[in-house]
């Protein structure tokens, strides 16, 4: 195993040491949301070097009463090799808080609109060299800029407001299969965001855990069905909101049209 490979193996190993103490975290004093995502990502090949990066999220409160999110995300991928690829993408959020939400509670209301640009680094490790029956470590940087439209009550939007965040992503993808292509996979990711803003108050903004259950629908389609956690440190210590979500995904890499050998 190479350096690089084991570096990656001793992340993994603490973050999941560090999953416990997120477990046993005090009740959040930014209350508990529990919600339904239903999301479809896509990279879709144009070339062998490029491929159009599209993705749409829709979020409502686990029980479908009240809507919470709508995410769109454009970008432009650029595979660099097999095994490394990098992105560049912008994205809208349209978000509507809840009582208990992830979006903040009273007094903010109304309509919460960000848009983002962010940069994207994504590296793929496959583990004893088996190609598509080998489990698989995921590393994937992220550097978003954000400009946020915050409602307040009685005093409608406030000015919008700039920051940056960077997301850090370790994922481990394990084939239910020995040979070939396997029809089914387990999946499982920890995901740490952190503020990289001079005047943000805290370092750390977001932990997120997901894990899925994956089936391939044929070569270029799939369908997961998971479960995410995220928890949203608040300052001086006090645990901030907590979110549930059922988590449903589409993805795809079907090419826009046939790619010719040696194009690129």
């Amino acid at each position: 195993m190479t350096r690089s490979r084991r570096w990656t193996v001793h992340i993994f190993v603490l973050q999941l040491i560090a999953l416990p103490a997120f477990a046993q975290a005090p009740q959040p004093s930014g209350g508990t949301d529990r919600s339904v995502w239903l999301s479809y990502f896509g990279d879709q090949p144009i070339t062998k070097l490029w491929a159009v990066h599209l993705e749409g999220s829709y979020r409502r409160t686990l029980g479908l009463s009240q809507f919470e999110q709508l995410e769109l995300r454009p970008g432009i991928t650029m595979n660099e090799s097999p095994s490394q690829e990098s992105l560049v993408a912008y994205t809208f959020f349209r978000a509507q808080p809840t009582a208990n939400g992830s979006f903040g509670p009273p007094p903010i209301v109304g309509k919460q609109i960000e848009n983002r640009i962010f940069e994207q680094q994504q590296m793929t490790y496959r583990l004893f060299d088996k190609e598509d029956s080998a489990p698989q470590l995921i590393q994937r940087f992220r550097l978003e800029q954000r400009w946020q439209d915050t409602a307040v009550e009685g005093k409608g939007y406030e000015d919008k407001s700039f920051s940056q965040r960077a997301r850090y992503r370790l994922t481990v993808k394990i084939p239910l299969g020995r040979s070939g292509l396997p029809e089914h996979y387990f999946v499982a990711y920890n995901e740490v965001y952190l503020n990289v803003t001079r005047k943000a108050s805290s370092l750390f903004n977001n932990d997120v855990t997901y894990s899925a259950f994956g089936s391939r629908l044929g070569e270029h389609w799939a369908v997961e069905v998971g479960y995410q956690f995220r928890q949203s440190p608040a300052a001086n210590g006090v645990t901030g909101p907590q979110d549930h979500s059922l988590q449903v995904y589409l993805l795809s890499t079907a090419p826009f049209r046939r790619i010719r050998k040696g194009s690129d």
